[in-house]
């Protein structure tokens, strides 16, 4: 029998043929996040996932997925946001050194371009490596000289204690199994070691505002949603220690804040985008809190 009940706007229908991934609870009921999109919810732990995910979530990642028109899905443009990314990994890699106490053995997994490896080159990290699983991407940082691999990251062949710290920026989210995912960071850390995790939060301030609009919904591109209490299960239950999880911020230009709101209003603000394109203005950076966790453990 199905049970219907209003949540946060939301008509639900109550189940328990889905087991929660991350926790194994079936205490789970479906809701349709957007129109035509309907996901799942965890009561105990508050994990949200799509139980239906594309057979091939891989293959969407190529040259359109950095560079389109396309406000929401992929990057609307990756390079108009290489000028600005570089200040907000700068300050990740600052945190992360602080953590592991220097500039050590660093893995960054889902490296797209490259513009984290580049950072941490520029800040004279001297061992780093990514993985990603974008034939575009990899080659595109490649071609920058940066020690990357075209795989994922349990076919990349690296030894078990291999890292002091090995990062997931913006990526758990399209991992289909992310309990297995976090297991093969325990595994590569060292011990001591630390995993850093930036991923949007489902139990935040802006999913409570937009609900269907908000912004990192991405049907058939993001799969797993977090919220704090639900990443530090996750980490929890892949035997990490000292977890903590906290709001984060990103390094945004006016460029890149406007070329994401042309989702909501595509000829207010494509207009605005041609004004600002010639000024100084359109490079204007400044720090902002868009609706993401940050979260880490530690291997003890």
């Amino acid at each position: 029998m199905i049970r219907f009940s209003a949540i946060g706007g939301y008509k639900m229908a109550k189940q328990i043929k889905h087991q929660c991934p991350i926790c194994g609870s079936k205490l789970t009921f479906e809701y349709w996040a957007m129109r035509g999109y309907k996901l799942a919810k965890c009561n105990n732990c508050s994990f949200v996932w799509d139980f239906f995910p594309s057979e091939n979530v891989l293959a969407q990642y190529d040259k359109s997925y950095f560079q389109n028109q396309n406000p929401k899905g992929g990057y609307a443009n990756y390079y108009e946001g290489m000028r600005v990314n570089k200040r907000t990994f700068t300050d990740r890699l600052n945190k992360i050194q602080k953590r592991i106490g220097g500039k050590k053995r660093l893995l960054d997994v889902g490296c797209a371009l490259g513009d984290c490896l580049i950072a941490a080159k520029e800040e004279d990290w001297k061992d780093i490596h990514g993985v990603e699983v974008s034939k575009f991407a990899y080659d595109f940082a490649k071609k920058r000289g940066l020690n990357v691999k075209n795989t994922t990251l349990d076919k990349a062949g690296f030894s078990p204690n291999s890292f002091d710290a090995i990062a997931y920026q913006d990526v758990i989210e399209h991992v289909k199994d992310p309990l297995f995912e976090l297991g093969l960071s325990y595994k590569y850390l060292r011990d001591g070691g630390w995993i850093f995790l930036v991923t949007p939060d489902v139990g935040g301030l802006w999913h409570k505002l937009l609900k269907g609009l908000w912004y990192h919904y991405k049907p058939g591109e993001h799969i797993m949603y977090f919220s704090q209490q639900s990443l530090r299960s996750a980490l929890e239950r892949s035997g990490f220690k000292n977890v903590e999880t906290r709001r984060t911020y990103h390094v945004l230009s006016v460029e890149y804040v406007l070329n994401r709101l042309k989702y909501y209003s595509p000829l207010i603000f494509e207009n605005l985008l041609k004004i600002i394109s010639k000024s100084k203005l359109k490079d204007f950076a400044f720090k902002a809190y868009t609706g993401e966790i940050e979260a880490w453990g530690q291997k003890l």
